[in-house]
């Protein structure tokens, strides 16, 4: 025999309960006919809600929105070469300077003093190389000439002297040392004559080119010492390799900084790039020259691409790209910055442009929206269909998935009513983003791929 348990008790009062309710509901007193439910039911609002109808396009201008950071197009550290003491600073953090103007300056005197001595000894130099280049004066010749001939008279009296000794001697009329003295006397007065020959071809043939070249030589090399001392000079004035401004001030004046040590950072904010990454199909359809709009500070920009880098970064596998800054002077942007770069592109891919508004989060990443089923002879029922967005554009989304051609899809008031329930329906379409906004349009895909 069968064991009734609480749980059985407890449910078969349940099924007793819901049975006597029914026959009482059925048989009361007063009950309103079919008719009066129905009355009843068509007296209850209906949620309103707005309606789009959607159409299917197989292109549509896809919005790209990058965050990019401006860059000035050139940032140097200036610093001098020479070691000496800072004398001035004529420059602070923030300022704007010029193109060749000077920025700071280190103490000279010593350089000055190394200078001016190398100055001196090519003056000295230079006036030896004259001399040697002109030759001997005319009256130093002249005056080798007349001493030429005074030493070859004395040379024919010595020949004289040394002959009528030679006749004595034979006649032994004269002494050897006689003799002797008068040979030897002669023979100084011919050897004299010679030399006095020779200086005077001498002068007159002028000086030699191998004591011109070495005196030139010498010259040279103090010229060089000049030049050197007038670099280090220089190296101890810092100018402005082209216009910006102070961004940073390393030193002040007394410093003895080391060769290379940076004095100012110097950046060209005239002249500003916004530099951002995208992938290498997006870079094929982007070309040098094409305008792009940008915001930051408050504002939008426009700039124009200036180059595509060729190569791919490794880590991040994009190619960046550099667009120029129309305005930069006034553009109110800095080094650094942050800017978000918006452009739109034609895609091959087909779907539906509905608002943001209109869809709702579901499980995975996935999204719904709810559209209009007139089938219902009460009214409009919503109903309930699956999607995947594709892409976002300001309030606007596009998206594809269970959605048919000319849907009606509730834009406004969805989030009020859920998937089977009647509502009332007004109708509305808003401007696509396209109409709304002044976004840059680039060109289609080149086919060559030549970027």
């Amino acid at each position: 025999m069968k064991r009734f348990t609480t749980n059985n008790i407890i449910g078969s009062l349940a099924a007793i309960a819901v049975v006597a309710g029914a026959i009482w509901y059925l048989q009361r007193p007063g009950r309103a006919a079919d008719s009066d439910t129905d009355q009843l039911l068509d007296s209850v609002v209906l949620q309103p809600v707005r309606v789009m109808p959607i159409s299917r396009s197989e292109s549509a201008m896809m919005p790209q929105r990058y965050t990019a950071t401006v860059v000035a197009r050139r940032t140097s550290q200036l610093a001098f070469q020479a070691t000496e003491r800072v004398d001035r600073i004529l420059f602070d953090e923030g300022d704007f300077v010029s193109e060749g103007q000077l920025l700071a300056t280190q103490d000279q005197a010593a350089i000055h003093a190394q200078y001016d001595a190398a100055v001196a000894r090519s003056k000295q130099t230079s006036a030896v190389l004259a001399e040697l280049e002109k030759g001997p004066r005319k009256e130093t010749i002249e005056a080798s000439r007349a001493e030429l001939l005074r030493l070859k008279a004395q040379s024919e009296l010595s020949r004289s002297n040394f002959q009528r000794q030679t006749n004595l001697r034979q006649s032994r009329a004269s002494s050897a040392q006689e003799y002797d003295a008068a040979k030897f006397e002669a023979a100084a007065s011919e050897a004299a004559v010679v030399a006095a020959q020779q200086k005077l071809d001498e002068l007159e043939a002028g000086t030699r080119k191998e004591q011109i070249e070495a005196q030139k030589g010498a010259l040279g090399v103090i010229k060089a010492t000049i030049d050197q001392a007038k670099t280090r000079l220089d190296q101890t004035e810092l100018f402005a390799p082209f216009s910006g401004r102070i961004s940073k001030r390393f030193v002040d004046e007394g410093s003895l900084p080391q060769r290379g040590a940076p004095i100012f950072e110097i950046v060209e904010s005239d002249h500003l790039e916004v530099r951002f990454g995208v992938s290498p199909e997006i870079a094929t359809r982007l070309s040098p020259g094409d305008e792009l709009k940008f915001t930051g500070s408050g504002r939008t920009h426009k700039g124009n691409v200036r180059q595509i880098q060729p190569k791919l970064n490794r880590s991040t596998r994009t190619r960046q790209v550099i667009v120029n800054v129309d305005d930069s002077r006034d553009s109110g942007l800095v080094d650094g910055q942050t800017v978000a770069v918006e452009f739109a592109l034609e895609s091959d891919i087909p779907g539906f442009w509905i608002p943001t508004e209109a869809l709702q989060p579901q499980v995975r990443g996935l999204w719904s929206v709810l559209v209009i089923n007139d089938s219902d002879s009460n009214g409009s029922v919503a109903e309930r269909r699956d999607v995947e967005v594709l892409a976002t554009w300001g309030s606007w989304s596009r998206v594809r998935g269970t959605l048919e051609e000319s849907d009606q899809v509730i834009i406004e008031g969805a989030t009020r009513i859920s998937s089977g329930q009647k509502v009332s329906t007004s109708s509305g379409r808003p401007d696509f983003p396209w109409q709304q906004e002044d976004v840059v349009q680039l060109e289609p895909e080149n086919p060559t791929g030549d970027r």
